[in-house]
């Protein structure tokens, strides 16, 4: 992938939003609220999608451990703190127990 598409692909994805945001009305607030929801269960569904392997159960040991740091942070409500504390435990649990 080139730098030149990757402007392009940029300048499209800013154009576009930057549309729906100017020329199309505001969202009821009962879609709001359903929206507003929708981040942490995605990130959630990546997160587990890296914890559970297909076929062969959990995962890496290491990524556990970023999600439970994570986790444990949730109480926050903020997602810097939890990707911040996921991190963390990824990478002590790395420096704690390396791998072969």
């Amino acid at each position: 992938m080139t730098w030149e598409l990757v402007l392009v692909m940029a300048a499209i994805t800013y154009a576009s939003r930057a549309a729906a945001m100017l020329l199309l009305p505001p969202l009821p607030e009962r879609v709001r609220g359903v929206l507003d929801r929708m981040p942490p269960a995605l990130f959630a569904g990546l997160a587990a999608q890296a914890v559970v392997v297909p076929g062969e159960g959990l995962g890496d040991s290491a990524m556990i451990a970023g999600a439970i740091g994570a986790l444990l942070v949730t109480p926050r409500r903020s997602l810097l703190a939890c990707l911040i504390a996921g991190v963390v435990a990824y990478a002590g649990w790395r420096l704690l127990f390396p791998s072969p």
